[in-house]
């Protein structure tokens, strides 16, 4: 059984909340709230660290990515979000010399870079054992299994790109890590960041959006304040493209400046309606219907 730990939110340190959920997929309960002072949704109270760690190194492979290894693509890097986003925004370098990918899996994208930049040194932090493997198989150097150890000791200003693509959702200490990654990005290093859009989820919340392993549930206002809490700035961020509809991203790099965070209650507002709305939308007789036909077609 999990153990459970009090938090306050990472961005304002306020208390004040409100309480969205406690239903998520896979019927695993959790308890999502809003901050009212910031917005930044977060679980709270949550699994706490022994607990998460022991369910990412044994269980969240069975769950969420069964046939991870056997699907991983690297036949066209350039079709990569990662490497695609990157070009169209005219920031693709002609090389990278040290490419970091936390919270890996088994390596699509890290693998993809490696296919393109063939002469870089590339990492790679992830606690699935099985993932390790395949990416030490691949040449891939594991420098750790636990983003919140001390890695960056010796690695300052080390990594010209450092990947989060659906990761820092799943961080405990999000602002802690960040500024791990901000110490060990070059100068002129790219730090590439997509998590879920919280203001555009997908329907069906609680038995889809809603997860136990997403710990925070970010969007542009949320997002911002955590990075320029981190001491890092957005070179551009966008809600979704033709790739992922879903999707909020960003690529950035460290600052050299005091930034300011956006502490609104305009922000509480704008997801708690979003959250509301989703919710109430679900709950229509068509909307459960629909939710238990993908349910029984599943299974067939």
């Amino acid at each position: 059984m999990p153990k459970f730990e009090d938090v306050e939110c990472a961005v304002c340190s306020s208390k004040n909340r409100f309480e969205v959920s406690k239903k998520g997929q896979h019927n695993i309960p959790l308890n999502l709230v809003l901050c009212k002072a910031c917005g930044l949704g977060y679980l709270n109270p949550r699994w706490n660290a022994e607990s998460y760690f022991d369910f990412y190194s044994n269980e969240y492979d069975s769950y969420y990515r069964p046939a991870l290894i056997s699907e991983i693509n690297t036949k066209d890097p350039e079709n990569n979000p990662i490497i695609h986003r990157l070009r169209i925004n005219n920031l693709l370098p002609t090389d990278f010399t040290n490419v970091l990918d936390i919270g890996s899996g088994a390596g699509e994208n890290i693998l993809n870079v490696q296919k393109l930049f063939p002469n870089a040194n590339l990492f790679a932090i992830e606690p699935s054992e099985e993932s390790q493997k395949n990416l030490t198989d691949n040449g891939i150097k594991v420098i750790s299994t636990d983003a919140n150890s001390d890695w960056e000791k010796g690695n300052e200003g080390k990594y010209s790109l450092i990947i989060l693509r659906h990761v820092l959702e799943h961080f405990l200490n999000p602002v802690e890590v960040l500024k791990k990654i901000q110490a060990s990005l070059s100068n002129d290093g790219l730090l590439y960041i997509a998590v879920p859009n919280n203001l555009r989820p997908t329907k069906n919340l609680e038995s889809k959006w809603f997860r136990v392993v997403h710990t925070y549930y970010f969007n542009k206002y949320s997002l911002t304040n955590i990075l320029h809490k981190s001491g890092l700035e957005s070179i551009i961020m966008k809600e979704g493209d033709q790739l992922n509809q879903h999707e909020l991203f960003t690529i950035v790099k460290r600052s050299n400046k005091d930034l300011d965070l956006d502490i609104s209650s305009n922000n509480y507002e704008k997801q708690k309606q979003v959250f509301m709305d989703g919710l109430k939308n679900d709950k229509k007789p068509l909307a459960i219907l629909k939710s238990k036909l993908i349910k029984v077609l599943g299974k067939s």
